[in-house]
């Protein structure tokens, strides 16, 4: 049987990159960041003792954001957008089943699809990789290209996507930037499509201090979580706290700040006000530009979808809800941990945390069993599924929602939440791992 052949765009992170010298040559990996936690102690180790000794800030704070800008100088970006250093992006420009097999184990850890390659077999999955740090629009442009590779490649005219939470930010510019004749389906798996509140809160510092680790631990290797976690175990907690902003200070002016990926998470309804307040620098235009499109084609989103539904593309998603954000977020929204259900289901109506809706005047067909989603208000009210309490990551392992994706990218006339009464509109979380 032939099947039309699967791209995947993995979310933030998952993409290895290397840091090049002037020469193109491999210096160290760029990210994931290589985290020297001994050199990091010794750095913070004298204004920490001295600060401990008398309970104050003596330098501590201070050099924790020289720390921390050492520690993100791979994956620093430029005011314009532009990376600071010459970075290369490990790519696989060939199906899973010509790569090599630690470049498949690499991939199969980074989004764990070994099921749906079963289904459509390797030859028909490719993994997009792209700088997760980069600009919304150049990585469109590449992967227009890969499309056009794989497309060549297979001699068909159209291809699947599988955008993964930032990649589902990505494939926005994507098809802002060139439209969707090259598309037949689209299975977003928990996509950012518009944005976080994380991001948001992150750029404006308006971040639950005592809950910071939280981010840390999502974005970062383990390593250097429970190192900070460690630090703050020893001093006085007011001084913790100061470290903390001192650290995502220093994170946000080098990474989050300049990062045209970065504004491509934030809500819409958010955009405006924070590119008013910290993009108005001239040395900022350049990003503005690019976050300026990105917003408009963010905030028309859900009404292309309609239009490009009506002509054809299909478009299905599988997200998690039932979860606090972050707690470094204050927010009453449902999610995943990571993206409020809203914005990954496009426009799903979900009862604040610890509530449920008022189901009067209601269709029952789309209200969840336990009283918290209507998916009428979706703008695909009938090809996404929802899995209560399942966290953002571990929606990998969710065999239901892997079977989802299965069915959506190898039968056309698998088409919605009716098709099949084995894959109902809502689930559960589930982890494969433990069985």
């Amino acid at each position: 049987m032939s099947y039309t052949p699967c791209i995947i765009i993995p979310g933030i992170g998952q993409s290895k990159m290397e840091l090049l010298d002037n020469e193109g040559k491999k210096i160290k990996m760029a990210w994931q960041l290589d985290v020297d936690t001994d050199a990091v102690i010794k750095k913070l180790k004298f204004p920490m003792i001295r600060s401990i000794l008398l309970r104050h800030d003596l330098g501590l704070c201070k050099r924790m954001e020289e720390v921390v800008k050492d520690i993100v100088e791979p994956i620093a970006t430029m005011p314009d957008g532009t990376m600071k250093n010459n970075v290369r992006v490990v790519d696989y420009p060939q199906s899973l089943a010509e790569c090599t097999e630690a470049e498949r184990n690499y991939i199969y850890r980074m989004v764990p699809v070994q099921h749906l390659s079963h289904v459509i077999n390797e030859e028909n999955m490719y993994f997009f990789a792209f700088n997760s740090f980069g600009s919304p629009y150049k990585i469109a442009a590449d992967l227009n290209d890969f499309i056009n590779m794989v497309k060549a490649k297979h001699n068909c005219d159209k291809v699947n996507l599988i955008p993964i939470s930032l990649g589902g930010a990505m494939s926005v510019a994507y098809l802002d930037a060139y439209g969707y004749k090259d598309i037949k389906r689209i299975m977003y798996i928990v996509p950012a499509l518009q944005g976080t509140p994380i991001i948001s809160s992150l750029i404006d510092m308006d971040i639950d201090v005592e809950n910071a680790l939280s981010l840390v631990r999502f974005m970062f290797p383990r390593s250097t979580a429970d190192m900070l976690e460690k630090i703050m175990g020893l001093i006085p907690k007011k001084l913790g706290e100061k470290l903390i902003v001192s650290a995502f200070k220093a994170l946000n002016e080098s990474v989050v700040l300049p990062c045209g990926n970065m504004w491509a998470t934030i809500p819409p309804e958010k955009y405006e006000a924070l590119s008013k307040k910290y993009l108005c620098d001239e040395k900022f235009a350049e990003l503005k530009e690019q976050a300026d499109r990105y917003y408009k084609a963010q905030a028309s989103f859900p009404e292309n979808v309609v239009k490009m539904k009506e002509d054809g593309v299909g478009f299905f998603c599988a997200v998690g809800y039932g979860l606090q954000l972050m707690p470094i977020v204050k927010t009453d929204l449902s999610s995943d941990g990571v993206i409020n259900t809203s914005s990954a289901s496009l426009g799903a109506e979900l009862a604040p945390m610890g509530k449920t809706l008022n189901l009067e005047g209601r269709d029952s067909r789309y209200i969840s069993p336990d009283g918290i989603v209507d998916a009428s208000k979706s703008v695909l009210p009938d090809t996404v599924w929802y899995f209560k309490d399942q966290f953002h990551d571990g929606i990998a392992y969710n065999d239901q929602a892997l079977n989802v994706a299965a069915k959506v990218l190898s039968d056309d006339s698998f088409t919605s939440v009716y098709s099949d009464p084995k894959y109902p509109r809502y689930g559960v979380k589930q982890d494969n791992r433990k069985k």
